[in-house]
């Protein structure tokens, strides 16, 4: 998104570039639709997945844990939860390098209620702005492409329970999470790292795992589509990564996450 700027702009506003993703993730929605469920949940079968219930993949210290979320699952979370939008997801930012203090921290407090959470969470640093300078318009506001889950000050995600490693959304939780390990990208079949992996799996676990990632990937799809049509390039200079460091240093610090609904500014 952050070269959509760069071009010659159309009479639609969209620069060469965005129409060329565009039209691109048009074509890959009409391909996903061709699909064979049946043939990808043989894949799924050779490959072979039983969740081990470790959590590990909720766990920052594991490797990357942000769980991306469309708008209609972060709704259903709030619904389950109560929370609110912005309790329930952030910005989708660039992933951060893992503070061991912040374990610390976690291990030596209780575990939070929802209400909580927002104490809890993983905080924004003025050394991370400079690999977000592309992000950041002439006004210091930070624009980000999409919501995240929230997340602890340690990385894990904020619903995850510390003891046990259970999710406390499990029934709403985010399609990622449903058929993690596998996703969908280019119209293949990709793993994640997983415990899990290698052991075998029913066919009609592996009919509905496949069914549940088509979804996911022609719902994500979809959703990065609309994100693209309703996105308006900002005006970037040097000024504005100086203007968000100086809020972030007093403590706050304005976002506007784009998405297929269109645009929404916060004060993080």
């Amino acid at each position: 998104m952050e070269a959509s700027s760069a071009g010659s702009k159309q009479e639609s506003g969209k620069t060469d570039y965005q129409l060329l993703l565009i039209a691109g993730l048009k074509k890959e929605i009409e391909m996903a639709h061709k699909l064979d469920p049946e043939q990808l949940a043989a894949e799924i079968r050779r490959i072979g997945f039983y969740c081990q219930l470790c959590g590990k993949c909720c766990r920052r210290a594991f490797g990357d844990n942000r769980v991306a979320v469309i708008p209609s699952e972060i709704e259903r979370i709030r619904e389950y939860t109560g929370l609110s939008k912005l309790e329930v997801a952030g910005p989708f930012m660039p992933e951060a390098p893992i503070r061991n203090e912040n374990q610390e921290d976690e291990e030596n407090h209780p575990e939070p209620s929802f209400r909580q959470l927002e104490e809890n969470e993983e905080q924004l640093s003025p050394e991370s702005l400079e690999s977000l300078q592309e992000c950041i318009d002439s006004e210091g506001r930070i624009h980000a492409f999409g919501w995240i889950l929230r997340r602890k000050k340690n990385g894990d995600c904020i619903f995850l329970e510390k003891d046990t490693h259970r999710c406390r959304i499990y029934p709403v939780r985010p399609m990622l999470c449903s058929t993690y390990p596998f996703y969908i990208e280019g119209l293949r079949l990709h793993t994640c790292e997983c415990e899990g992996l290698g052991y075998p799996i029913s066919i009609e676990d592996s009919r509905k795992l496949a069914e549940d990632l088509l979804m996911r990937y022609i719902s994500e799809l979809r959703d990065t589509l609309a994100m693209y049509e309703k996105f308006v390039d900002f005006r970037r200079d040097k000024k504005g990564l100086e203007i968000a460091k100086t809020s972030l240093e007093n403590r706050t610090c304005t976002c506007i996450v784009h998405d297929s609904l269109g645009s929404t500014e916060i004060i993080c």
